[in-house]
C-alpha cells in the first residue's frame, strides 16, 4: 500500500513584521487628516495671498499656507515666481506621507503625535519656501 502524504491542514504562518503591510485604518486616518490639512491650507492660503488688498502679513501667511498644503506647487512657485498648482504631484506627496505616518504608528508611536509632527514640518517648509518666493 502506498502512502501519500496528506496535504497539511495547518494554516500558513503569519507574516512577520517586516513583510506585513500597513493597516487600512491608520492609513485612512492619516490620509484623511493630511489631505484635509492640505485642502484647508491651500484654500485659505490662496484666499489670503490673492485677496484684493492684502496686507503684508496676510500675504506672507497666505503664501506660507499655500506652500505648506501644496509642497510641489510651492517649489514650482519658488522656481518660476508665480503661483502654479500641480495637484497630482501634491497628492502623491501626501499619499507617501500618510503611508509613512501609518507605518510608524503601527510600530508603537502615537498616530496623533505623528500627524502633528508631519503638519508642523509642512508648515515650517511652507515658511522657508515662501521666503524664497518673496525674494524672487
Amino acid at each position: 500500500m502506498s502512502s501519500n502524504p496528506s496535504p497539511s491542514t495547518s494554516p500558513e504562518p503569519a507574516a512577520s513584521g517586516a513583510d506585513a503591510g500597513i493597516g487600512c485604518k491608520p492609513f485612512a486616518i492619516a490620509l484623511g487628516a493630511l489631505v484635509g490639512f492640505a485642502v484647508l491650507a491651500v484654500s485659505v492660503g490662496l484666499s489670503l495671498a490673492l485677496s484684493d488688498a492684502p496686507g503684508v502679513v496676510a500675504e506672507r501667511v497666505g503664501l506660507a499656507l499655500y506652500v505648506a498644503g501644496a509642497p510641489i506647487s510651492g517649489v514650482f512657485s519658488a522656481l518660476v515666481g508665480q503661483l502654479p498648482l500641480a495637484p497630482f504631484s501634491d497628492v502623491i506627496v501626501w499619499l507617501v506621507a500618510a503611508g509613512l505616518v501609518a507605518r510608524a504608528s503601527e510600530k508603537g508611536r502615537s498616530l496623533g503625535r505623528l500627524l502633528a509632527m508631519t503638519i508642523g514640518v509642512a508648515i515650517v517648509f511652507g515658511v522657508v519656501v515662501s521666503q524664497a518666493i518673496e525674494r524672487i
